[in-house]
C-alpha cells in the first residue's frame, strides 16, 4: 500500500483537473490520506499527516496571484521531509515554481485527458520511488506520546510551569529540553529525545541562543512543531501563510496562553476518526487493514472504493466497483467477471469502440461528473488495447450512467456490454 499526501485546490474551477489526477492515483495504486476537513490549521497538523505518509502528489492550478501558497508550503514541508514528490503544474504558470529536481509534469487544463500517459508514466516513476510495500517507521518508540518543551527561559518559570503541565494534563510525556541542557546533558540524550518526540511546543525568543539550537534540531527531525512567540512585533514571512507561523501570545497572561495553547494542540491532534459521517471512517479503516493480500495486491474493486470515499462519488459499492442506480453488486472478481462475459470474446472490438466512446464523450461533457466518467474510458480503452480485459471492467465499473447511455445511442454495442457487466446491471 502506497499511502500518499494529496496537496491541491479545493475550489469549484478546478474539480474536474483533481477528480482527474485522484483517478489516475488510483490507478497507479496510490491512495490519498484521509484528512478531516477543518476551520483551522497550523503547520503541527500538516507535519503529523505528512509523516504518516509515503510521500505526496501535488496539483498546481493557475489562480489571481499565482498559485496557492497553501499548496507551495504543503510542498516546501515534503521537500523538508525528504520525502517522494511528484508536482503536476498547469502550463499556462512561470517557471521555477519547485525546485527542477523536483519530478513534475505540465498539464493543459483544456487537454489535460488527452495527456493521460504523459500523466500516468509520471505517477509510475513516483511510485517506483516507493515501492510496492514501504517499511513502517523502524523503531517505534515503545513509550508514552511525548512532547518536548524548547525555548521557555528559566526567568519564566511560571510560563514553563504552565506549559509542562498542559502537556501533562493532555497525557503527554512532556521533556523541557531546557532543563536537560542546563544540567550539561550529553548530547546523545537529545538526540534520543527528539528520536521519540510526537510533538514540540517552542517558545520562540530573539535573546535565547539555546532555544535557536534547539529549533534548529527541531527543523532538522521533522518532528511536528507549535510555535509560540511572547514578541507582539515578530516578523512574520510575507510568502508563507499566517495559519503556519508561530502563534503571538502573552507570557504574563497565563490564561490567555493556556487558550491558545488548547486551540493549537486541538488542531494538531485532529483525524479523520472524528469525522462526523461515522460510515466513511468505517469504510476507510477496513480498507486499510484489508487493502490486500499477502502479496501486497489490491482486491478487486478497493481502488475505487477508496476513491469514492476519499474524493466522493455519486456511485457507492461493498465489492464489485461503482454500482449504478438499479443494478446488483457481483459475488465475484472483475477477473471472474470477465472470463464468464461474452464481451471477453470481442477485445479488439472493445478496445476501439471504447476510444469512439470517448470522443464522443468529450463532444457533450460539461460536469466534473462527465469528465470523471471519460477518464474511467479512456483508462479501460488503454487497458483493453494493451489486452488486460479484467482491468478495463475494473475501470468501466465507475464510467456511470451518463457513459452507458451514450455508449448504446451511439450503437458502441460491445462498449455497451462492457459496461453493463462492470457495473452489474442486468
Amino acid at each position: 500500500m502506497n499511502l500518499v499526501y494529496f496537496a491541491h485546490s479545493y475550489r469549484k474551477e478546478d474539480a474536474p483537473i483533481v477528480k482527474f489526477f485522484g483517478q489516475l492515483m488510483r490507478s497507479t495504486g496510490l491512495i490519498p490520506s484521509l484528512d478531516p476537513p477543518s476551520d483551522s490549521v497550523n503547520a503541527a497538523k500538516l507535519e503529523r499527516h505528512l509523516t504518516y505518509c509515503d510521500g505526496m502528489v501535488a496539483v498546481l492550478t493557475r489562480r489571481e496571484g499565482g498559485v496557492s501558497p497553501h499548496i507551495l508550503f504543503e510542498i516546501g514541508l515534503c521537500l523538508w521531509a525528504r520525502k517522494p514528490l511528484v508536482v503536476f503544474i498547469e502550463d499556462v504558470l512561470p517557471g521555477q515554481i519547485v525546485p527542477d529536481r523536483v519530478l513534475q509534469r505540465r498539464f493543459s487544463r483544456k487537454s489535460f485527458l488527452r495527456e493521460v500517459r504523459q500523466h500516468r508514466h509520471a505517477l509510475q516513476i513516483f511510485q517506483g520511488y516507493l515501492g510496492e510495500n514501504p517499511p513502517p517507521r523502524y523503531q517505534p518508540p515503545a513509550f508514552q506520546r511525548s512532547c518536548l518543551v524548547i525555548g521557555v527561559n528559566a526567568r519564566d518559570a511560571a510560563l514553563r510551569k504552565l506549559i509542562v503541565d498542559f502537556c501533562k494534563n493532555r497525557e503527554y510525556r512532556t521533556v523541557d529540553l531546557g532543563e536537560i541542557r542546563e544540567a550539561a546533558s550529553h548530547q546523545e540524550e537529545i538526540r534520543e529525545h527528539f528520536a521519540a518526540a510526537n510533538l514540540v511546543i517552542a517558545v520562540l525568543d530573539a535573546r535565547s541562543a539555546e532555544a535557536a539550537y534547539l529549533l534548529g534540531l527541531t527543523t532538522a527531525t521533522f518532528v511536528p512543531c507549535i510555535s509560540l512567540t511572547p514578541d507582539p512585533d515578530f516578523q512574520f514571512q510575507l510568502k508563507i501563510p499566517r495559519e503556519y507561523q508561530p502563534r503571538i501570545i502573552d507570557a504574563a497572561n497565563l490564561v490567555g496562553t493556556e487558550r491558545v495553547l488548547t486551540t493549537e494542540l486541538d488542531i494538531f491532534e485532529e483525524d479523520f476518526l472524528e469525522l462526523d459521517n461515522q460510515k466513511e471512517v468505517e469504510q476507510y479503516s477496513a480498507l486499510l487493514i484489508d487493502i490486500g493480500s499477502s502479496k501486497g495486491e489490491y482486491q478487486p474493486g478497493t481502488r475505487e472504493e477508496f476513491v469514492q470515499i476519499i474524493m466522493g462519488d455519486q456511485y457507492k459499492t461493498g465489492q464489485a466497483g461503482a454500482v449504478g442506480p438499479g443494478s446488483h453488486a457481483h459475488d465475484m472478481t472483475f477477473k471472474q467477471v470477465w472470463q464468464e462475459s461474452e464481451v471477453s470474446k470481442e477485445l479488439p472490438t472493445l478496445a476501439e469502440q471504447l476510444g469512439v466512446l470517448r470522443n464522443e464523450l468529450l463532444k457533450d461533457a460539461i460536469s466534473a461528473e462527465h469528465y470523471s466518467s471519460i477518464g474511467a474510458v479512456a483508462s479501460a480503452e488503454t487497458e483493453a488495447t494493451k489486452g488486460n480485459g479484467p482491468k478495463a471492467l475494473e475501470y468501466l465499473s465507475s464510467a456511470g450512467k451518463w457513459a452507458l447511455d451514450v455508449a448504446s445511442k451511439v450503437g458502441t454495442s460491445v462498449a455497451a456490454a462492457a459496461i453493463k457487466e462492470a457495473m452489474g446491471i442486468k
